[in-house]
């Protein structure tokens, strides 16, 4: 095994400066330089997006036991020796979702459940056309047929309605094929929706950011520090729904139960002030940003569907 030749000098290839350290004092980059290997080219390359290092496990320590410490300590200007927030928080969704895409076989919905229901609509329409067929040649008019989601709203669909109408028409034939093609229809949205639900849930960080600063907005404090809360609590979302998908039902609902303890208690640890006020304010957080995110789900499975 070939080992970095000593150095002669004591200047920085980077800069020129004297470094006789491990590291440049002016900018940083290593005196002792030797052609990378390739898990040496791996570390960098994930160590750029994910934590690696031992701070992570320090990090998670706090993260975990204390809620809410990890961001008084970077408020208050102790950040060495942890994790940056977003580092923390892509190296929790990184790890949950995953895990999510291991284990989405076992989690899917059961197919044979989806033919049954399927057999059960084609019946249906069977019917509908033979009472159509019948009404013809009765001379009768005929009933229009309508799709499921043309039935379950039947006042969307008219020319008052023309934007509804389209989408509903989208959703109906994306039924359609989920019913004609289950397996292939449900790899196809889980394949996508786990592709692109990391970045819906990215982009919803600074909707809460921008939450928890209307809820404390007497304190003097920047968006900027309401963003660090947002991360820290994301990244101990991601890691609790990871805990409960590794767990059994029967033991996942003690995290449940724990996920809005921790908020609450991150709450009061990173901002202070009375146990009530601080209840309060997470419950109307919680409601607001819980809308929030069961639009946005919504509506990525809804174009999900809409693309099957």
């Amino acid at each position: 095994m070939s080992h970095p030749p000593a150095r002669t000098d004591l200047a920085c290839r980077n800069c020129g400066a004297q470094a006789p350290s491990k590291f440049c004092p002016d900018c940083g980059q290593e005196t002792t330089l030797h052609p990378p290997t390739l898990g040496e080219f791996l570390h960098e390359f994930v160590g750029h997006y994910v934590a690696l290092e031992g701070e992570l496990w320090r990090t998670l320590w706090v993260l975990l036991r204390r809620p809410g410490r990890l961001t008084r300590e970077y408020l208050d200007g102790r950040r060495r020796r942890y994790v940056l927030p977003l580092r923390l928080y892509l190296t929790a969704s990184f790890l949950f979702f995953l895990v999510l895409k291991l284990t989405a076989g076992s989690l899917a919905p059961d197919t044979h459940v989806l033919v049954g229901q399927r057999q059960v609509t084609l019946a249906q329409f069977k019917a509908e056309a033979a009472a159509e067929a019948a009404a013809k040649a009765s001379g009768a008019t005929p009933a229009t047929h309508h799709g499921p989601m043309e039935r379950a709203h039947p006042n969307c669909g008219g020319a008052s309605q023309p934007a509804c109408g389209r989408i509903v028409g989208i959703l109906d034939r994306g039924l359609a094929e989920l019913q004609e093609h289950p397996q292939e229809s449900m790899e196809h949205m889980r394949t996508h929706f786990l592709g692109w639900a990391p970045y819906a849930i990215f982009v919803l960080l600074p909707a809460f950011a921008g939450l928890m600063q209307l809820a404390y907005l007497g304190r003097r404090m920047t968006y900027g520090e309401h963003f660090v809360f947002s991360l820290h609590l994301h990244a101990f979302w991601f890691l609790a729904l990871l805990v409960i998908a590794l767990l059994p039902d029967s033991v996942s609902g003690i995290v449940w139960l724990a996920v809005p303890a921790y908020g609450t208690w991150a709450m009061r640890e990173t901002y202070g002030g009375r146990w009530l006020p601080t209840v309060l304010r997470a419950v109307l957080v919680s409601v607001i940003y819980g809308v929030v995110l069961g639009v946005a789900l919504l509506a990525l499975g809804t174009a999900l569907l809409a693309s099957a």
